[in-house]
């Protein structure tokens, strides 16, 4: 099938807007696009590639919703276990709902919390099936871990400071015997031969170095470079992951990452907040790509991250939403907004660019996740496309003024006309078109809420360990 769409401005990662066009596709392909004739007429449309969310974990809702406002990571961690096991389709489904009415073609999905209602593979495949329906690019990386379930160290301590009945109920829920690494990679090895597709790329995702042992991360190293299958792992993310891996890693972390063989062109590096020069450095030798989680960091407490330093090693950046949007929306258009208002520089200090934070959007993120789109809309290149209405982006009408400024300006989700993946329709005037998205929220909340009875026992000592953990960082770094 045969489609044509006309635009008053193409944006992309060329770095110049273009007029008035004509893009035209047919399947999963654009074969065509052309300058408009003089007089020629157009939809008031702006149109450019579909973003890439490069780092996320397809929250099922929002986590204040437990309580987790203005928590810090490392207590925000355990407060996950309020929410009970779901249909695995209605909590993979949701958030992809909500990511193309947000503009993202495609995304990561750090699965680091499997609902575990059947054997893991079984429901890896109902994830990518939710994928499918929804008409979203997923990279699926499947968390490895084997290491420190409370903190970043011993249990013990935390255990000792808690009454029985806390103690009982934290050892039930956090403390289970690791999977062992050969089973660990052999799952991933199982899951990539269930649901790896063009439109599912199955990664390798260690959660992070401080909850992983160094045997697990250098496996992972040797299978990635014998496969050639990515690596998306959190790293540095806090202050006191920072001081985790200084005391660990006293030549440095990203000269370990580097010296193990896992810092790689295959390697997504998620946060980096607490990176040094001389980590940003290294990073930007070996290729990897950083995804920056700027709301996500505002809302757990973690810190801004250095993305003008990053830019100026030559670090491949990108954006990701960690299903901590900054109304708990999942709207990408407005991070990028966020990114660039809070590392533009100040004054006429330039240090961030639009450009620069649509290359993290249109290419970097694309790149993250294995998608084949290049941030350019050009004749061969995929038909991931986002249709912005310029009319209502430009609702004051008053002189012309470049697309891009009021892009970044006002650009929201809600300026959103249509979203298109690999040609398909994926989301027209606030409606996603392969589900129903409001029947699966009404239904994925009711068994949340019906969940939460089990939940009562770990929600009444939750204070107690929350207070115990707070005082465990504190002795170390200060208060949390």
């Amino acid at each position: 099938m045969t489609r044509i769409l006309t635009a008053a401005a193409i944006i992309d990662a060329s770095g110049q807007s273009r007029g008035p066009s004509a893009i035209t596709f047919e399947g999963d392909r654009i074969t065509s696009v052309a300058a408009l004739p003089a007089g020629a007429s157009f939809d008031d449309v702006l149109v450019m590639p579909a973003l890439a969310n490069a780092h996320d974990h397809g929250r099922q809702v929002r986590t204040s919703s437990i309580g987790g406002f203005g928590k810090p990571l490392e207590i925000w961690l355990h407060r996950l276990q309020l929410f009970g096991p779901v249909d695995p389709y209605l909590a993979a489904a949701a958030p992809f709902g909500r990511a193309v009415l947000g503009g993202q073609g495609a995304s990561m999905v750090h699965y680091t919390r499997a609902q575990g209602l059947t054997d893991y593979v079984s429901e890896a495949k109902v994830v990518a099936r939710a994928a499918k329906d929804v008409g979203l690019r997923i990279a699926f990386g499947i968390a490895l871990r084997d290491t420190n379930p409370l903190v970043y160290g011993d249990s013990q301590p935390i255990l000792a400071g808690l009454s029985d009945a806390a103690r009982a109920e934290v050892e039930g829920r956090f403390l289970s015997p690791p999977m062992s690494v050969k089973d660990q990679l052999a799952r991933v090895d199982a899951v990539a031969e269930a649901i790896a597709s063009p439109m599912v790329d199955v990664q390798y995702g260690p959660n992070g170095v401080q909850w992983s042992t160094p045997a697990l991360l250098e496996a992972i190293a040797e299978a990635s470079a014998a496969t050639g299958r990515r690596v998306h792992m959190h790293l540095l993310e806090t202050k006191y992951q920072r001081a985790y891996a200084d005391q660990h890693f006293p030549q440095g972390i990203a000269r370990h990452l580097k010296d193990i063989g896992l810092l790689s062109t295959r390697l997504t590096l998620a946060h980096c907040t607490w990176a040094t020069p001389e980590d940003l450095a290294i990073i930007a030798e070996s290729g990897a790509t950083i995804s920056v989680n700027t709301s996500s960091n505002l809302a757990l407490r973690s810190g801004l991250a250095p993305v003008a330093a990053m830019l100026k090693a030559g670090c491949k950046v990108g954006i990701g939403i960690d299903g901590q949007a900054f109304d708990e929306d999942d709207d990408l258009l407005r991070e990028m907004r966020l990114v660039w208002s809070l590392h533009a520089g100040w004054g006429f200090d330039a240090e961030v660019s639009t450009a620069d934070v649509m290359r993290a959007v249109f290419v970097n993120g694309h790149r993250s996740v294995n998608s084949p789109v290049t941030g350019l809309i050009e004749a061969g290149a995929p038909a991931d496309l986002l249709v912005i209405d310029r009319a209502a982006l430009d609702d004051d009408a008053l002189m012309p003024v470049d697309p891009v400024d009021l892009l970044f300006a006002r650009g929201a989700a809600r300026h959103l006309k249509e979203s298109i993946v690999a040609g398909r329709t994926v989301a027209l005037v606030g409606k996603v078109s392969g589900v129903d998205l409001d029947a699966i929220h009404r239904e994925l909340r009711a068994q949340l809420r019906a969940g939460m009875a089990d939940r009562e026992s770990f929600r009444c000592v939750l204070p107690e360990l929350e207070t115990v953990i707070c005082q465990h960082f504190s002795d170390r770094l200060g208060c949390c």
